[in-house]
């Protein structure tokens, strides 16, 4: 009688410690504030989040509860979408359909659990804010127990490079010229020199190409 309750007390405990892991909730502040930025020879307006050029990466184990706010510091309204994550509609980030903008001066919560293992990326979706600093690395990694963790591959310390690109010119003139089917940036870029450059690489070197891996070419 005495091993069956202690047995019964053991099974409790691991029930409870698994729901309390479960229920972990992992939270970032994110102060969203004016900046400045020469990237490119201009001093031009930009978005820093946390005082940082991509956006804060933000880590969280599959079975967390993701707890976001979003501070605005702006004159303006933000918002937050969360790029290929699996979440409940209303924490979704698109202003005027799941949620109304993060007004200037206020404060907004995001919350919901993580239910994947992955690395995505968020970004702003308010207007243009997207291309002058509101963008950063999002990582959910496996749980510890997950059977299908690789060693020597998944418990690898992981660093996120993000490659984006900066113009002085204004994003709403980038936005009105790609509607308008200019090929300016196409022509200003040279991408053809670049793709017949990478095709090159992945001809005579194709271990290039890892397994698991895609590659997208642009012509």
């Amino acid at each position: 009688m005495f091993l069956k309750k202690l047995l019964s007390l053991a099974l409790l405990a691991i029930g409870i410690s698994q729901i309390a892991e479960a229920q972990k909730v992992v939270r970032y502040d994110l102060y969203v504030k004016d900046s400045t930025v020469n990237y490119a020879g201009k001093e031009k307006r930009a978005i820093a989040v946390n005082g940082q050029i991509p956006m804060p990466t933000l880590e969280f184990t599959e079975g967390d509860t993701a707890e976001i706010v979003v501070h605005n510091q702006l004159k303006e309204g933000t918002s937050l979408h969360w790029h290929g994550v699996f979440l409940p509609n209303k924490e979704d980030g698109v202003p005027f359909l799941t949620q109304m903008p993060v007004a200037p001066g206020s404060t907004y919560t995001y919350r919901f659990p993580i239910i994947q293992n992955g690395t995505h990326w968020y970004h702003s979706h308010s207007g243009l804010q997207e291309q002058i600093g509101m963008y950063g690395s999002f990582i959910m990694h496996k749980r510890a127990g997950d059977k299908t963790v690789r060693k020597g591959i998944d418990d690898l310390p992981a660093v996120p490079v993000i490659i984006s690109e900066w113009t002085n010119l204004k994003p709403e003139n980038v936005h009105r010229m790609l509607h308008n089917a200019s090929d300016w940036f196409a022509i200003k870029k040279a991408p053809r020199k670049a793709m017949l450059k990478l095709l090159e690489a992945v001809i005579l070197k194709p271990s290039l190409l890892m397994s698991g891996s895609v590659c997208w070419l642009w012509m």
